[in-house]
């Protein structure tokens, strides 16, 4: 009888501390899971604020002008539409300013498109377009008005049958901050394109399962150093604004329905050093391969890679 109390005895301690050890395991786990979640919502601490911080812009008014823009070699914006723009329209542009120095501009124009979402043969007769690239203070919106003008452009009237146009320039840029981004990778141009573009398309892969297992924690993982730059590059300083990735984000994909990976096409840019896959023509053309249904619209995701040295696996840092 003693013997069955103590065997009893020693199961239910045992039972006790295997229960402790579970436990003190599931709450580890939940706390390694919002590791990358906390580093993001407490980026704004690293975040260095000057004395003065110039962000830099581009400002345009166009009239049947679909068209790419291009800075240090990196898509930052594409435009498909017709007609005329509404007043000046306004691109922040510093996440792709890595430090002060020249940076490069260049313009792609195109035809209008047609009923099927196809390019027409020739660029419009009646395409203009207005460029200017400016640069003040982000804090103060009052003086968006006042802000100094570094590069401008002016399409000249189009006389030919044109499939494109491509205009270039070269501006200034003096910014308080450093960034890596990039800078430092393998030139991605030099290597096996379609083992390159296996490789980019596992990654999207990957990215997109995150986005459709709504899993916060993985995609901070993944885009920590793309946010800390793009915040740095921007002097998000506030707790408040490193707290909006987490929250938008999940507002975002709860609202999904679903994710799809779309059709697409490689595209190295920033001189060989980064990579993406973007839709390659129709209504979404140039929009990333990630997409997100919600009810009436559509998000997509977009992702750029670098490697950072040789033999290394693709990050995201844009």
């Amino acid at each position: 009888m003693k013997n069955k109390l103590i065997i009893g005895l020693l199961i239910g301690i045992l039972f006790n501390l295997n229960s402790c050890a579970q436990k003190t395991e599931n709450k580890n786990s939940k706390i390694m899971k919002i590791v990358y979640q906390d580093k993001i919502k407490n980026i704004y601490k690293e975040v260095k604020k000057f004395d003065y911080n110039p962000v830099y812009q581009i400002r345009e008014i166009k009239y049947n002008c679909p068209m790419e823009y291009y800075v240090n070699d990196i898509l930052v914006f594409y435009s498909s539409s017709s007609g005329k723009s509404a007043g000046e329209q306004n691109i922040d542009i510093p996440q792709y300013i890595l430090k002060s120095g020249l940076q490069k501009i260049r313009v792609k124009i195109y035809p209008l498109l047609d009923d099927n979402k196809k390019f027409k043969d020739f660029v419009s007769r009646d395409a203009s377009l207005k460029l200017r690239i400016v640069y003040g203070d982000y804090r103060d919106i009052k003086k968006w008005d006042d802000f100094k003008e570094v590069f401008k452009l002016e399409l000249a009237k189009v006389e030919l049958n044109l499939p494109f146009i491509e205009l270039e320039g070269e501006f200034k840029a003096e910014v308080p901050y450093i960034l890596d981004g990039w800078s430092k990778g393998v030139d991605l141009s030099k290597e096996d394109s379609k083992k390159l573009e296996q490789e980019v398309l596992s990654r999207m892969k990957e990215i997109a399962n995150l986005y459709q297992n709504k899993d916060i924690e993985g995609l901070a993982k993944e885009q920590y150093f793309r946010t800390k730059e793009i915040d740095q590059s921007m002097y998000q300083n506030t707790k408040e604004n490193s707290a909006e990735w987490a929250s938008e984000l999940q507002e975002a994909l709860n609202e999904s329905k679903e994710i799809e990976l779309l059709e697409g096409k490689m595209k190295i840019m920033a001189n060989g050093k980064l990579v993406t896959i973007l839709v390659d023509s129709g209504k979404y053309k140039n929009q990333s391969i990630i997409r997100s249904k919600v009810e009436g619209f559509s998000d997509f995701y977009p992702q750029y890679f670098y490697r950072p040295h040789a033999g290394s696996r693709l990050e995201i840092i844009r």
